[in-house]
């Protein structure tokens, strides 16, 4: 069953991008993955309801730096944090930016598609 709404998965690393766009396409979304902040800056944008799956820690431009950017552009996606390792500033910092959830890695899916169920049924209609 097709739902409405668009997954960005943003993970330097090609399994667990794999791995999610599998689950969440299982699950009737529709997903782009992205293997870094730039790689996602250069994609077509896309219109709501969506929400994106973002990695803390990643070469080059981290998640929180991916974040920032994004609300400076005032592109106000809803952000779910993940993470597998994050520093206690890094977990202190993607709570503080406004972040829907956070996520640790490796996390139940049941509470992955709960929470994006939650934040797309939230969205305003477009």
């Amino acid at each position: 069953m097709k739902k409405t709404g668009f997954i960005h998965v943003v993970d330097d690393n090609a399994d667990i991008r794999k791995m999610l766009a599998l689950v969440l396409q299982a699950h009737g979304y529709t997903v782009q993955v992205h293997d870094s902040g730039a790689a996602f800056l250069n994609a077509p944008p896309t219109q709501p309801p969506h929400v994106m799956l973002l990695d803390v820690r990643m070469p080059g431009m981290s998640g929180l730096e991916l974040n920032a950017r994004m609300k400076a552009n005032c592109n106000l996606m809803p952000v779910i944090f993940m993470s597998g390792e994050s520093q206690p500033h890094e977990t202190q910092a993607a709570q503080d930016s406004g972040a829907v959830h956070f996520l640790w890695k490796p996390f139940n899916t049941r509470e992955m598609l709960a929470v994006i169920d939650q934040v797309l049924s939230d969205a305003p209609a477009p």
